[in-house]
């Protein structure tokens, strides 16, 4: 998928806080532990979704074939566990219910064995969000 940005892609903390708050009320619902906000991961997210915005792709593999783990290993995580969401919506709350309904993207937030969480929100044009949900054990 290819998009054209007129703009500069911003990012939107204040989105991504509403987002993590979103995925610790789906955790608590399910009994799960609330996740700690990550700032590490939270960087992690935002190169991602502003990668993503900047060069005009989504995907959890850029257009030169960098995957998520190869992102991983370049930051220095070695967590047990990782887990990486990302969707591109117009707000939070869309993103956060199509997260919520796709079974890949839930599993994540619902998963039992993530403790940390990273969240960005970048907007692009055409009032396009990119946004990112980093997992981590």
């Amino acid at each position: 998928m290819r998009f054209d940005r007129p703009q500069p892609p911003r990012s939107e903390p204040a989105v991504a806080q509403a987002l993590a708050a979103d995925v610790n009320a789906a955790r608590v619902a399910r009994g799960l532990p609330a996740l700690i906000l990550d700032d590490r991961l939270s960087r992690f997210a935002l190169a991602l979704a502003r990668e993503m915005a900047q060069r005009g792709y989504f995907g959890h593999t850029d257009p030169d074939g960098v995957t998520f783990v190869d992102r991983l290993r370049s930051a220095g995580f070695v967590d047990r566990y990782a887990a990486e969401n990302i969707a591109l919506d117009t707000d939070e709350p869309h993103a956060n219910v199509a997260l919520l309904h796709s079974p890949g993207h839930y599993a994540n937030i619902v998963d039992p064995r993530p403790r940390s969480l990273g969240v960005a929100a970048v907007v692009a044009a055409d009032d396009e969000i990119f946004f990112v949900e980093e997992f981590g054990g």
